[in-house]
């Protein structure tokens, strides 16, 4: 089973969070289930570990590692040999798919033309702004 994994910067102080995902989609409300562990019993789901979160920087995990084993996000900037992109979830014609952009009308998807263990994760377009 693959990891499914969201962050989001905090409302309360601007660190990045990791975990679940709720959210209202009616009023827009977003917010990071945060577990914490009790030595491999049942993940302790209390008020404590449920984090309001800003919606524009929730960004979901890819299910891929960066070559410095950092896991790579939407929204994170990547290098991948002398050129930088954004990381982005892209739907299109009927498919939908992780990728890197190279030009406002060009994704590709992870892999595609990539040698993953070349990509570096950089920074993020919330932390460092949008490199293009």
């Amino acid at each position: 089973m693959r990891e499914i994994l969201f962050r989001g910067k905090r409302k309360d102080n601007g660190e990045w969070i990791c975990g679940d995902l709720l959210q209202d989609v009616e009023s827009g409300i977003c917010a990071i289930v945060s577990y914490v562990n009790l030595g491999g019993n049942i993940h302790d789901l209390s008020e404590s570990c449920i984090f309001a979160v800003i919606p524009e920087t929730v960004g979901q995990y890819t299910g891929l590692t960066d070559k410095n084993g950092v896991k790579i996000f939407e929204g994170d900037i990547v290098r991948y040999g002398d050129t930088i992109h954004e990381v982005v979830f892209e739907q299109r014609n009927g498919t939908a798919y992780f990728g890197l952009v190279y030009s406002k009308s060009e994704t590709l998807p992870f892999g595609h033309y990539q040698d993953l263990r070349q990509i570096e994760v950089i920074g993020n377009i919330y932390d460092n702004g949008y490199p293009f």
